[in-house]
């Protein structure tokens, strides 16, 4: 990092344009996700900052965020082609950089990066980016997913979280590249393509809340294996599809997800593959079931029912579909009053996303037994 200072200035002092604008890279190089490389999106907005002089800076999202580089990318040289070999300098000094940025505190908290990211170039003028390169996958307080139920959360609900908490970034008219979300390394999980889904609107939804002007996406995947001695980051528990016993399936978030405060599926081909194999047992066994839906503790009683029964509905929708005989199915919703609720307000009565999306779900009862392989 000592040579990427020197590298980003340039050798000489004359200067081809006005230079404008700030960049921030928030990186993980941590051990619970794979090595940093910019691709697509993300690399455009490195050599635009190349072309524009700007200032850039490097931040490693670990468990104590810090800023590891930051300077200027000065084109210097007489002539056009002195100023090009002053340009592909700089832009190999910064790429060496992001490849060099390693974690040195474990855990991880890319929610204190990006606010850190954000006012490491903030006194800059003009256009201000900053590029996430992270799995997304954080364990620190307050935006910690080794929390039960935090990777199923409703965005909305961490974002009013975070906003009680006073915890947002300040990111005002700034524009985010994420790459990387959910890309993982042993021996954290590999996410489903529904849970990276789910952290993706979830920092989508608290970027924004954070004042960004905008989020782009890169989809191009990181891949490869971290450095040796990386400090260590918690794995973040992941959530099973479904929690079956020989009588009793409960599904929860993830592939059988419904949209906000509504009984339709988010992904209604992901939740009927995680069905199907239930009513194709009912159907050859000749069960019956009790489908029962249930709720966060969120609004009044009198809707929390409605809302349960509804999707208890959806659920037994589907198995009919699949071929279940409609009368051999009973539906009910209990809103937040079953047995199995789990607490899901703290102390100052604010909800909490992670408890909150544990307690929604629904409860397939069996009359017989089913093979849950």
């Amino acid at each position: 990092m000592a040579a990427l200072a020197c590298g980003l200035a340039g050798c000489s002092s004359a200067s081809a344009a006005p230079a404008t604008g700030a960049v921030s890279f928030a990186v993980g190089g941590r051990s619970n996700m794979p090595p940093i490389q910019l691709d697509g999106r993300a690399m455009a907005v490195l050599d635009e900052a190349v072309e524009n002089q700007s200032l850039a800076s490097i931040v490693v999202a670990d468990g104590d965020p810090s800023v590891v580089a930051s300077s200027r990318l000065k084109t210097e040289g007489e002539n056009e082609t002195a100023r090009e070999q002053s340009r592909q300098r700089n832009r190999q000094a910064l790429a060496d950089g992001l490849v060099a940025a390693a974690a040195d505190d474990p855990q991880a908290d890319l929610l204190t990066a990006l606010d850190l990211a954000a006012r490491s170039i903030r006194s800059e003028t003009g256009p201000h980016t900053i590029v996430v390169v992270d799995s997304g996958l954080s364990t620190v307080a307050p935006l910690d997913f080794t929390q039960p139920g935090m990777l199923e959360a409703d965005p909305q609900e961490v974002v009013d979280q975070l906003r009680n908490a006073g915890a947002l970034p300040e990111l005002d008219g700034t524009v985010v590249v994420l790459q990387g979300i959910g890309d993982t390394a042993e021996p954290q999980e590999r996410l489903s393509i529904a849970q990276r889904a789910s952290l993706l609107a979830t920092w989508e939804a608290v970027i924004k809340a954070a004042g960004a002007s905008s989020v782009d996406f890169e989809d191009a995947p990181l891949e490869g294996e971290p450095e040796e001695d990386l400090p260590d980051v918690s794995p973040v528990p992941l959530p099973l599809p479904y929690i079956c016993t020989p009588g009793r399936v409960e599904l929860g978030g993830g592939d059988v997800a419904f949209e906000a405060d509504t009984a339709v599926f988010r992904d209604a081909q992901a939740a009927e593959a995680v069905i199907a194999p239930i009513a194709e047992q009912m159907v050859a066994g000749g069960m019956t079931a009790r489908v029962t839906g249930t709720t966060a503790d969120v609004g009044e009683i009198d809707g929390q029912l409605v809302l349960s029964r509804d999707r208890a509905q959806a659920v037994a929708d589907v198995l009919a579909d699949l071929g279940v005989q409609p009368g051999d199915l009973t539906v009910e919703g209990l809103g937040s009053d079953f047995p199995e609720y789990v607490p899901d307000h703290d102390a100052n009565g604010d909800l909490i996303p992670g408890a909150a999306a544990q307690n929604r779900k629904v409860t397939i009862t069996l009359s017989g037994t089913i093979s849950c392989s």
